[in-house]
């Protein structure tokens, strides 16, 4: 199985950033100045939703960042939404943080750090967006700041991305809204799952709790009459519990239940973690 399983390539923006990096490489700047660190080959996190293709990191705590495929439902990467995972953020490891790569791309632009956006993984007011930016202006060193000005300035022309006026809103109101209009279930890990067409059935959700203790033949009498996005909402709470990693005989259920319905790649993704 290829890293990007279906989609074959990255999506045209990352591409671009892939060649802007090479262009001001040789003036001696960086994305990495940005704590943006673009790959294309990444080994998936225990918490590493199955579904999301990792694109970046920021060079430490293995925060990165990944297109949320939808169990392969999204059919082109540019309009994937956005996805951060902080392994140490054991509360609040993942977070939806963009409708799309190119308004991913505004968000470190406007925050001029990609570490940045990893902390509002947890938070959620606006009062504690207000207190966070007032921190980072705190810790300011004039030197990183030119490089940083000098790097969003080279991808705003390039790319052609915007300065995000709120960001509060941007991510809480308006990146979550688009979210909720398109899931149907809802999931521990707060990233849901979106209708497959089975409008006319009723989803049942099976209830998970960290530590909560589950059989095998439960879930296999679960699975053998629910609708697939109630599969698929147990897949990811299962991951987001750590039942899946933590039972050997569950994860190789899984498997095959996946291949089962066709999601081949995430399947693939989780037979090497």
């Amino acid at each position: 199985m290829s890293y990007l399983g279906k989609y074959m390539r990255m999506p045209p923006t990352f591409e671009m950033l892939q060649n802007l990096e090479e262009v001001i490489e040789k003036e001696g700047y960086s994305l990495g100045d940005l704590s943006l660190c673009l790959q294309v080959e990444f080994s998936h996190y225990e918490m590493t939703p199955y579904d999301v293709i990792p694109f970046a990191n920021i060079g430490c705590d293995g925060i990165h960042y990944g297109f949320l495929t939808d169990f392969g439902m999204v059919s082109d990467l540019e309009n994937a939404f956005i996805v951060c995972i902080s392994p140490m953020d054991f509360d609040a490891p993942i977070k939806i943080v963009a409708r799309n790569i190119r308004e991913f791309v505004s968000l470190v632009c406007t925050m001029k750090d990609a570490t940045t956006i990893s902390n509002i993984n947890l938070i959620k007011e606006e009062e504690q967006y207000i207190s966070l930016f007032k921190e980072l202006k705190k810790e300011v060193d004039e030197e990183n700041e030119e490089q940083a000005n000098y790097v969003v300035e080279k991808i705003r022309s390039t790319i052609g991305c915007k300065i995000i006026e709120n960001v509060y809103h941007y991510v809480e109101k308006e990146v979550m809204t688009a979210r909720e209009q398109q899931t149907i279930l809802s999931t521990l890990d707060g990233i849901g799952i979106v209708s497959l067409g089975s409008m006319n059935r009723k989803h049942i959700k099976y209830k998970l709790e960290k530590a909560m203790e589950i059989t095998l033949e439960d879930v296999k009498s679960f699975f053998n009459s629910a609708t697939t996005e109630s599969k698929l909402a147990f897949i990811r709470d299962a991951q987001f519990t750590y039942l899946i990693s933590d039972k050997i005989e569950l994860k190789e259920w899984i498997i095959n239940e996946m291949v089962k319905l066709g999601l081949n790649d995430e399947a693939g993704r989780l037979m090497k973690i």
